[in-house]
């Protein structure tokens, strides 16, 4: 084992080839493309960028996307060329990573959390913890557990509360950017990137305590050591842990009930500030504790019935389904119908588009056959447990309302969506004399446009958006039809209106409109910004 590092500048080139190696997967939505120049390519950006750049860009805590850029467009099939202009693009405005005043340790770990200052030494720190420990020994220890999230002998009402810990808090702040930069490590198998994504989580700001109280992390005298208000939950269901023997609960699948009762409920409904650094604290003192009891709701009514482990996994998936497509609907079929009068083909929110990059990594972290099949000698410890697997997507959906609700009131035209677009509508259709009679796949002229955007954001929609379409394409309209008009006692879960329209064209309608919007830059249009007027009515 190498000495402790105190500073990144400390960290030797042998360390280095270890933590930033070739990628043991091509990522998704598993493109041929990617060969083993592009790869080296790829880790030469990265190991400059973590030798040279802090993880913001200025003191407003905007973030570093260089790895994020690279990464997203060696998946889709990028050039080494390609793969170095692109990192170039953002030299301009990184920071230099600074040598931080003293180093990180686990007795001081908590002093400096929320400082920028010492970005430096936690990631020094935490590449040392990874030399010892899997990434998901990482994750349990210094993002689920208690002890790096509620201190109970702080006073939760008094001036100290909010230096809790609050890992978990920090991983999803910022729209999900610690989460984001942490799970392309997961993703692709780079020890450096997760070490990164630790060290931005530890000087993020926490900024959504009403979304993720301490009630998740007080000890249970239900289950000893696991989180409280999660393993309530699972205690409530009386699990086997055996599948001999056992008939499996009722299929559930995903009626989007979640998402008709935050769009019709007054209860969340709120005035956003003109400042948009203040949008954010204004949505959780409005609506962040009626977010968090929604989704505890939520949990409940799809884990009820569940009898095994072997349940509790199948519901998992759905769960993991609706939040997906949820946040695709939100973006795309939201942005469709508030894209307004000036001839836009849609409004191409740039904050609702986070949710649907941010949502390709929840398979990977969350459901077991996923996560276990990561590569051994990268990630020895497999997958996290249920309970903390459970946690994270309970606190993401928590996070991606958050941000639905702040950016706009808005209907959800399911019909109206699907009658307007179609999957072959932004399909090329040059087509050579001797070729059969029939428009390409629209995916070809998509990928090709994202992957040379010039605004890393497309890329990473575009690649977001391709994956879920391997993952559900083939999903016909009607898969989501419940045959209910009402779902409980109080007919609170009823579904959401439409959804027997959805099917796996979805994401190549979303994904086209969205380009038509942001510009066909393959095809030599200009690129054209995100939109950040917010949805109406």
């Amino acid at each position: 084992m190498s000495p402790p590092h105190t500073f990144v500048s400390e960290v030797s080139d042998d360390v280095l080839d270890r933590f930033y190696s070739i990628p043991n997967s091509i990522g998704a939505p598993f493109l041929p493309g990617p060969t083993h120049e592009s790869a080296l390519a790829l880790l030469e950006v990265l190991r400059h960028d973590f030798r040279n750049h802090h993880t913001y860009v200025n003191d407003l805590g905007f973030h570093n996307h260089s790895s994020h850029h690279v990464l997203a467009i060696y998946a889709l099939g990028a050039s080494p060329e390609l793969i170095k202009y692109a990192y170039r693009t953002h030299l301009p405005k990184l920071l230099p990573v600074l040598v931080s005043p003293e180093s990180i340790t686990e007795k001081n770990f908590t002093e400096h959390l929320g400082d920028e200052k010492y970005y430096d030494a936690y990631l020094a720190f935490f590449m040392d913890y990874l030399q010892d420990n899997s990434p998901t020994e990482a994750l349990e220890h210094f993002i689920f557990s208690p002890l790096y999230n509620y201190v109970p002998d702080l006073q939760p009402d008094g001036p100290c509360f909010r230096n809790h810990p609050h890992m978990l808090n920090r991983l999803l702040a910022g729209v999900a950017h610690p989460f984001i930069h942490l799970a392309y490590g997961f993703e692709f198998g780079i020890l450096g990137q997760v070490a990164e994504g630790l060290a931005q989580v530890a000087v993020h700001k926490p900024d959504q305590i009403e979304l993720i109280p301490p009630s998740y992390f007080t000890k249970s005298e239900l289950l000893d050591g696991d989180n409280n208000l999660v393993s309530d939950i699972l205690s409530a269901l009386s699990l086997s842990q055996s599948s001999k023997n056992h008939t499996l609960a009722s299929e559930r699948r995903p009626t989007f009930a979640f998402h008709r009762r935050i769009r019709d409920d007054p209860a969340f409904k709120i005035e956003i500030p003109d400042n948009h650094q203040q949008w954010f604290p204004a949505a959780m003192k409005q609506v962040g504790n009626a977010i968090f009891c929604l989704v505890q709701e939520w949990t409940k009514e799809w884990l009820s019935g569940a009898h095994s482990s072997v349940d509790t996994e199948l519901r998992l998936k759905g769960m993991i389904e609706e939040v997906i497509w949820g946040n695709a609907i939100w973006y795309g079929v939201g942005g469709w119908v508030s894209r307004g009068d000036d001839g836009r083909a849609t409004n191409a929110d740039f904050f609702l588009a986070h949710l649907v990059t941010s949502s390709i990594f929840l398979p990977r972290f969350l459901l077991k056959e996923e996560a276990s099949s990561t590569s051994s000698a990268f990630n020895p410890g497999g997958a996290l447990p249920f309970a903390n697997r459970l946690l994270l997507l309970q606190t993401y959906l928590s996070m991606a309302t958050a941000w639905k609700i702040i950016r706009g009131d808005h209907a959800l035209p399911i019909v109206d969506f699907y009658t307007a677009t179609d999957a072959q509508m932004f399909a090329p259709i040059r087509a050579g004399p001797r070729a059969l009679p029939s428009p390409f796949s629209s995916w070809t002229r998509i990928i090709a446009s994202g992957l040379q955007s010039p605004d890393e954001h497309t890329p990473k929609l575009v690649r977001a958006l391709a994956d879920f379409a391997v993952r559900w394409g083939t999903r016909a309209a009607g898969y989501y039809s419940t045959g209910k008009n009402d779902s409980g006692t109080d007919g609170c879960w009823r579904p959401l209106e439409g959804i027997e329209r959805l099917d796996g064209t979805l994401f190549v309608r979303i994904a086209g409109i969205t380009l038509e919007r942001l510009g066909w830059v393959h095809e030599s249009e200009g690129a054209r910004h995100w939109d950040r007027d917010g949805f109406t009515l």
